[in-house]
């Protein structure tokens, strides 16, 4: 549930009373008009009709850009709150499109932050491979640099957003080679196991590989709509790309050239894996661009971005297997 702030001329109270009658929104009220002429409407907002509610307010205000809607939390009501509970109503996604814009923006941006939180990782993850220090592993998986950029460019990818896909894109890209460089440094300055289980493991790519993949990437889309704990699916991405490409670079530096072309080939398929497998939730969510011409746009990338992944991944798998 969500409270929905619109600040607005005066002019447009009747609609938007129509608008909150015609939604079936929990409550709404607004405030006596202001002296610029303003208005402050005011609806209690269901999880199941705030996206229709939020696209009938930007259909109405596309003109006036002047208007402000906002969209605020709600942790507790006295008395609470009662929604509307329509069994033959199926509605799985929470989040609005607008709340999954804002959530993704905020971890795809390459700034210092960024950087540091991919070294800091990458100095833990590569002591812990080296080490079988497998808690070591998980604590560095924590942090979870990689899930932001991840998520946004699975969700840019589903409503057309030609930025965010090349925004998104690029902190990946340079988030693993800041990765790998880092862990080459390491290694090259101090006396690593390269020999370890937690390393070699990361070398022989198997079925089950490519399973958690596909899991870390459809775990990372939904923790966006339903509110998984982001922590717990950082730690599934991170599993999923920070440690190959850890490995990598350790086994690089130590001339172990044949393995670590498998480590580089799980790190590939791992990437591409997180990224089919995200594309399919955020369809199944029903996630889409608002308008129809924006959606036509959308629907013919996200079907080359889809057919590119599994085209991919045959690729390969094909190169490993034959």
């Amino acid at each position: 549930m969500r409270i929905c702030e619109i600040i607005s001329d005066s002019k447009y109270k009747r609609t938007l009373i129509t608008i909150a009658e015609k939604q079936g929104v929990v409550d709404y009220w607004w405030s006596s008009e202001l002296d610029d002429g303003r208005q402050v409407f005011t609806m209690v907002v269901t999880n199941d009709s705030r996206q229709s509610v939020l696209d009938s307010l930007q259909i109405l205000f596309e003109s006036d850009k002047n208007a402000k809607i906002l969209v605020l939390p709600v942790d507790a009501s006295i008395p609470r709150l009662q929604e509307n509970n329509n069994e033959q109503k199926k509605v799985d996604q929470k989040t609005t499109r607008e709340e999954l814009y804002e959530n993704v923006t905020k971890g795809v941006d390459l700034n210092l932050n960024f950087i540091l939180m991919v070294i800091l990782s990458t100095i833990v993850v590569t002591i812990g491979l080296s080490e079988d220090n497998v808690a070591v592993v998980v604590g560095a998986m924590v942090i979870a640099p990689l899930l932001g950029p991840n998520i946004a460019l699975s969700f840019a990818a589903s409503i057309g957003n030609r930025n965010l896909i090349f925004k998104s894109l690029n902190s990946i890209v340079i988030g693993i080679l800041i990765s790998i460089t880092f862990g080459y440094l390491i290694s090259t300055i101090s006396e690593l196991n390269y020999q370890s289980k937690e390393i070699l493991s990361r070398t022989n790519i198997g079925i089950g590989d490519i399973v958690l993949a596909l899991a870390s990437g459809a775990a990372a889309a939904l923790s966006m709509t339903t509110g998984i704990s982001a922590a717990l699916v950082g730690v599934m991405v991170s599993v999923a790309l920070l440690p190959p490409a850890a490995s990598f670079s350790i086994l690089i530096a130590n001339g172990e050239y044949k393995l670590a072309f498998g480590a580089l080939m799980l790190l590939i398929i791992n990437t591409v894996c997180v990224q089919l497998a995200g594309n399919i939730v955020f369809i199944s969510q029903g996630i889409k661009a608002r308008t129809l011409k924006e959606r036509d746009d959308a629907k013919g990338g996200l079907k080359y971005f889809i057919l590119f992944w599994i085209i991919s991944i045959s690729l390969l798998v094909l190169v490993l297997y034959l």
